[in-house]
């Protein structure tokens, strides 16, 4: 009787993806940097950190651009276009990222 060998199936998936080493907090290159993104977090973990930032970013644009008026106005409504491209990027990499 000729049995079947059972299939065994390696996982070839990638490692997830993980942060690097980055310094922020210059004042402008005032002086050396204040603070940096700790290298080795897990990539998915940095993405809801980004996305909570930008969404408080967002919102402390629109208070400021009710309250606003020209030529503050026209700046905070190119910056409110900024943060809606960044947050959609950053929200389709995150939604990438779980799905797998």
């Amino acid at each position: 009787m000729n049995q079947a060998k059972p299939t065994t199936t390696l996982s070839t998936r990638k490692p997830r993806p993980l942060t690097v080493q980055s310094h922020f907090g210059t004042c402008h290159d005032a002086h050396a940097p204040m603070f940096s993104v700790k290298a080795g977090v897990d990539g998915e973990d940095a993405m809801v950190c980004a996305v909570a930032a930008l969404k408080a970013a967002y919102e402390t644009n629109a208070l400021a651009l009710e309250k606003a008026k020209e030529p503050m106005r026209s700046l905070l409504t190119a910056t409110e276009n900024s943060l809606e491209k960044g947050l959609a990027l950053a929200e389709a990499v995150l939604q990438g990222m779980e799905q797998g």
